[in-house]
C-alpha cells in the first residue's frame, strides 16, 4: 500500500491503514511516489489532492498511464465536487473526503476490496499476465534511465542500461558497460549522497538520493538515483537495479524559490531594522521643527536626536561659504566630541559635499580618500557617512553629515529616509527664517529690469500703448495671483485688450476716473511672484512703459534673505532680467508684526482674500468704484458668499483692534 500525502493528517491516514493490517509505504510527493512504484510492489495507492510538487489528479493520470491495473484512491481534505468529478473522469477507484465522519472506515473498506482484487467487477486472477518479452520491452523503452549492475564482479560494474539512460547521460552503451556508475560524478558532486548509496549497497538495502552528475559533454545535471537490490532464488543479491531521473528543472526551481525567499527575508529584516532605527528619529525631528524658534535651535535639536539614535555616532550641519571656498560647521553633536577644523586652508572643493548639493541627492561614503581629514568616519568611531543636502526649492542651507557605526546601517532605504529628513529640515529653516526676517527693521532693496515680451504686464502695456503702475496683489486659493494696476491710456474695449494678452487669464475694470482706469488682472503663469514671496520678498513697486517695453520692479528683501535665489527665480521665468540696484535701507513704517500676525492667524484664506481684494479695489471709498458683485466674480464665488467672507473678516479685524485685557 502506497500513501502519497504531505498534509498534517498524513500520519493519521498511515496509522488507520496500518491498524487495518496493511503494509504501508509513505511518500510526501508525486516524484517520490513514482520512484516507489518503479522499485516496489504496490497493490494500491492512496493520495491527497494537494501535493508539494504536483496535485493528486495529475498523479492519478500518470499512474493510470503507466500502471493501469493499480487502483488509486483519492482521500483528501481539500477537494470539492469539481475535484471529485475530475478524479472520476481520470479513473479513480474511490473518492473519499477526509472531513466525512465515516471517511476512515470507508477508506479501510475500499482498500480491502481493491486489495482482494475487486475493482469495477474484475478479479485479479482474471487479469492477463504480461509476457517476458513485454517486460523486457517495457524496461528497454522506459522513459527513465535504468541500469543493472553485478556485485559479484569487481567494482560492481554496470552490465545493462536502457536507451533512456544513454539519452540522459550522453554516453553510449559501449562507453558504460563494465564501469561503475561513479563515473558520472564530478568536481561539484557532494560526498553525502554518494556515501548514502555506498552504505546502502554495503548493507543490501534500497536507497534514493539526488546528486549532481555530469553528462558526456561535461554539462552538469541533477540526477535522482534510486538503487534497489535484486535477490536470486537462494536469497542472495544477484544484481542492483538503478533508476535515473533528470530533476534539474525542479532543483533549479527549488533553488530559485529559496533564493527569492532568502531575498525577501533579508528585505523584511532590513526594513524592520530601518523602521526600528529611524521611525522614532523622524518623529523627534518633526517635533523639533514644530517647536523651534530659530535656525540654530533646529540644527542643535536635529544633530542631538541623530547622535542619540541607535546606530549613529555623530552628526553635524555645515554651511557652504561664499564662492564655494569651503564649509563652516555650524552645529555638531555626538558621544565622541571631536573638533572639526574648517579653516581657510582646508580643501573642500570637488568633494562629496559639492556633489550632494549639486545633484540634490544623499551621498554615502566610507573611503577617507574623498573626504577632508577633519570629517572622516574614523574620527567619530564610524565606518560610513551620509551627506544629506539641505535644500528647499532653490534655497540651499548647507549639508547634514550623519556618521553610522556599521556598513549595513546606511543602506538604500535609510538614505531615502534621510533625503526626506533633509527636505524637512530645510523647509523648517526656511519657515523660521522667513518669519524672523519679515519682522526685521532693515531690508535689502532690489531693483530689476525685465525686457521679456512674455511678461504679462509688458504685453498689456504694449497692447494699450500706455503705461501701467502697480497698486497691489492678492493670492487666491494659494495659487491664483490677482494684481491691481492703474493704466494711463484706457482702452475703448477692455475685454478685447485682455483677450489679446496671452499672459493674462482675465480681468475687469474697477474704476474709471480722470482719464485713468484701475483694473483687476489675474495673471497666467505668475508662479515666480508666488515663489519669491517664500523667500520673504515683497513686491513694492512695478511700472511698465508701453513705448520702452521694459518693466521696472522694486522688491524688498530681508537683509538675511537670499538675493541670488530671488534673481534665479526671476531668470528662470523670464528672459532679459537684470539686477540694476541693491542696497540696504530702513523698512517702511508699518503696523506691528505681532498685530498683523494675530489678525492673519484669525482670518481664513477666503476671508483674507476678500478683505484684501476690497481694499485694493477701493471698495471702501465713496462713491464705490466697484460693486460687490464684481469683486465676487474675481474670486469666482457668489455675491452673497463674498459679503459673508468680507463681513467676517471685518468683524475679526475690529475685534482684534479693540480687544482689551
Amino acid at each position: 500500500m502506497l500513501v502519497v500525502d504531505d498534509s498534517p493528517t498524513a500520519e493519521a491516514t498511515v496509522s488507520t491503514l496500518e491498524d487495518a493490517g496493511c503494509r504501508v509505504t509513505a511518500d510526501p510527493s508525486a516524484a517520490d511516489a513514482l520512484v516507489s512504484l518503479r522499485s516496489e510492489r504496490i497493490d494500491a495507492v492512496v493520495t491527497e489532492l494537494s501535493l508539494p510538487d504536483d496535485d493528486g489528479i495529475e498523479l492519478l493520470r500518470e499512474i493510470k498511464s503507466l500502471y493501469e491495473a493499480i487502483p488509486v484512491v483519492m482521500y483528501t481534505g481539500s477537494g470539492d465536487e469539481l475535484t471529485a468529478s475530475l478524479a472520476i473522469d481520470a479513473g479513480v477507484a474511490a473518492y473519499i473526503p477526509k472531513d466525512d465522519p465515516a471517511g476512515p472506515d470507508r477508506l479501510v473498506e475500499t482498500i480491502e476490496d481493491v486489495a482482494a482484487g475487486r475493482r469495477l467487477g474484475t478479479e485479479r486472477d482474471d487479469l492477463p499476465q504480461p509476457t517476458a518479452e513485454t517486460i523486457v520491452r517495457a524496461v528497454d523503452e522506459a522513459p527513465v534511465g535504468i541500469t543493472l549492475s553485478d556485485p559479484s564482479l569487481p567494482d560492481n560494474p554496470i552490465t545493462y542500461l536502457n536507451e533512456a539512460y544513454e539519452q540522459l547521460t550522453g554516453y553510449s552503451a559501449e562507453e558504460v558497460i563494465g564501469r561503475n556508475c561513479r563515473f558520472l560524478q564530478g568536481p561539484d558532486t557532494e560526498e553525502e549522497p554518494v556515501a548514502q548509496m555506498r552504505k546502502a549497497i554495503d548493507e543490501d538495502e534500497p536507497v534514493s538520493v539526488e546528486l549532481l552528475n555530469y553528462r558526456e559533454d561535461g554539462t552538469p545535471f541533477w540526477n535522482q538515483v534510486t538503487i534497489a537490490p535484486i535477490y536470486d532464488d537462494r536469497g542472495e543479491v544477484s544484481h542492483y537495479v538503478g533508476f535515473q531521473n533528470d530533476v534539474t528543472e525542479r532543483k533549479e526551481a527549488e533553488a530559485l524559490a529559496k533564493q527569492r525567499a532568502d531575498a525577501l527575508r533579508e528585505e523584511r529584516q532590513g526594513l524592520e531594522r530601518v523602521l526600528g532605527r529611524v521611525s522614532g528619529l523622524v518623529n523627534e525631528v518633526s517635533h523639533a521643527l514644530v517647536n523651534a524658534s530659530d535656525r540654530e535651535e533646529i540644527e542643535e535639536s536635529v544633530c542631538a536626536e541623530i547622535a542619540a539614535a541607535s546606530g549613529y555616532t555623530h552628526a553635524w550641519i555645515g554651511e557652504m561659504r561664499a564662492g564655494g571656498s569651503g564649509i563652516t560647521v555650524r552645529v555638531q553633536d555626538g558621544p565622541q566630541q571631536q573638533s572639526i577644523e574648517t579653516g581657510v586652508g582646508t580643501e573642500w572643493s570637488e568633494t562629496v559635499f559639492d556633489r550632494a548639493i549639486e545633484e540634490g541627492e544623499v551621498k554615502v561614503v566610507s573611503e577617507a580618500d574623498d573626504l577632508p581629514p577633519a570629517v572622516t568616519p574614523e574620527r567619530f568611531g564610524a565606518t560610513t557617512m551620509a551627506v544629506v543636502p539641505l535644500t528647499y526649492r532653490r534655497a540651499t542651507y548647507g549639508v547634514l553629515a550623519v556618521y553610522a557605526e556599521g556598513s549595513d546601517v546606511l543602506d538604500h532605504r535609510e538614505t531615502e529616509v534621510f533625503g526626506a529628513i533633509g527636505q524637512m529640515i530645510a523647509s523648517g529653516i526656511n519657515a523660521v527664517e522667513t518669519k524672523q526676517v519679515l519682522t526685521a527693521d532693515r531690508v535689502t532693496e532690489l531693483g530689476f529690469e525685465i525686457t521679456d515680451d512674455s511678461f504679462p504686464l509688458i504685453q498689456l502695456a504694449k497692447a494699450a500703448a500706455g503705461s501701467i503702475s502697480y497698486n497691489g496683489s492678492t493670492i487666491s486659493d494659494g495659487s491664483s495671483l490677482r494684481m491691481f494696476v492703474t493704466m494711463t491710456e484706457p482702452p475703448e474695449d477692455f475685454d478685447s485688450l485682455i483677450a489679446n494678452c496671452p499672459g493674462i487669464r482675465d480681468g475687469f475694470v474697477v474704476a474709471n476716473q480722470d482719464g485713468k482706469i484701475a483694473a483687476s488682472l489675474e495673471l497666467d503663469g505668475a508662479a515666480a511672484f508666488q515663489e519669491i514671496a517664500e523667500y520673504g520678498a515683497t513686491l513694492r513697486d512695478l511700472s511698465i512703459s508701453g513705448s520702452s517695453g521694459t518693466a521696472q520692479l522694486h522688491i524688498d528683501l530681508p537683509v538675511e534673505g537670499d538675493v541670488r535665489s530671488v534673481l534665479s527665480v526671476l531668470e528662470s521665468a523670464y528672459d532679459g532680467v537684470n539686477l540694476v540696484r541693491q542696497r540696504e535701507r530702513e523698512r517702511d513704517p508699518r503696523p506691528t508684526a505681532e498685530f498683523v500676525a494675530t489678525v492673519a492667524d484669525r482670518l481664513t484664506d477666503r476671508q483674507y482674500t476678500a478683505l484684501e481684494t476690497a481694499y485694493l479695489s477701493n471698495y471702501f471709498d465713496f462713491p464705490r468704484p466697484v460693486s460687490g458683485e464684481e469683486l465676487a466674480a474675481s474670486m469666482d464665488i457668489s455675491r452673497q458668499t463674498y459679503h459673508q467672507h468680507l463681513r467676517a473678516a471685518q468683524r475679526k479685524l475690529l475685534e482684534e483692534f479693540f480687544e482689551t485685557e
